[in-house]
């Protein structure tokens, strides 16, 4: 295991201190001084880390993609790939639900839609879930559990779109079960996919 560097941790603290004030005041009420001032360091150090308040965002997508990534490591490879499939899909629910929260998921949001194509980092097909999905879809083809006539990146995208989607729809209110919404999209897209037995 790799050691921690003092700028990771200088970094790491900084990003602690900015999600403590945002889920306490919310993201548009908190400023880079009031965060350096919570760190006890200049506001020269904030910079050396993050360009803008808004990069505090994107380390929290790196965040998303390590938890993803640890979740998956921690599934066992005894689970069949529907198994692992819908863990992965409660996990992102659970992780943006207790871990995220509203407040942040709606800053995420509202940032990709002013950034749009300006910043295709934001949620793009080379993070995480997208390569973990494609990697279970792959799997579950080779296994002959899903048609393998499907391209597996276009089912990945189809999912991982149904998943934003219920995000989106659980920032502005209209969805309560954000897990159900997910599960609910994840059993349609599986079944459509289903290697036919007969």
């Amino acid at each position: 295991m790799t050691k921690e560097t003092k700028g990771a941790r200088t970094r790491r603290y900084l990003y602690d201190c900015a999600i403590q004030l945002f889920r306490a005041r919310g993201y548009d009420q908190v400023s880079v001084d009031e965060i350096v001032r919570k760190a006890g360091m200049a506001k020269g150090t904030f910079y050396i880390y993050f360009r803008a308040k808004s990069d505090i965002i994107l380390e929290m997508l790196r965040q998303y993609d390590d938890y993803y990534d640890q979740v998956m490591a921690g599934l066992p490879d005894s689970l069949p790939v529907d198994g692992r499939l819908e863990e992965i899909v409660r996990a992102a629910c659970r992780f943006t639900e207790q871990v995220i929260g509203l407040d942040l998921i709606r800053v995420l949001y509202s940032k990709q839609l002013t950034a749009g194509a300006r910043n295709p980092g934001l949620l793009n097909e080379d993070r995480a879930l997208f390569r973990i999905l494609s990697g279970l879809i792959a799997e579950g083809q080779r296994a002959g559990v899903y048609r393998a006539d499907q391209d597996v990146s276009a089912v990945a995208l189809l999912l991982l779109h149904g998943i934003r989607a219920a995000f989106f729809e659980w920032c502005c209110g209209s969805s309560r079960d954000l897990t159900g919404e997910c599960l609910r999209f994840l059993t349609l897209v599986r079944q459509g996919i289903y290697q036919d037995k007969n």
